[in-house]
């Protein structure tokens, strides 16, 4: 059961997470985001679907 003394508070923002950003992306997490990217693109979004999520 839930403790009411730890509820959420009402006005407290949820942020979701987005995935990490290109600079905190290493080299070969940058190249395979890419060439994600580039597959996505030249099949008009329907290899990937998702990439920009990641």
């Amino acid at each position: 059961m839930a403790d009411p003394q730890k509820a959420a508070k009402v006005n407290e923002v949820v942020v979701p997470y987005l995935g990490k950003s290109l600079g905190e992306m290493n080299g070969s997490e940058k190249m395979t985001f890419l060439g994600k990217a580039v597959v996505m693109i030249l099949t008009g979004g329907f290899a990937f679907p998702n990439v920009f999520v990641e």
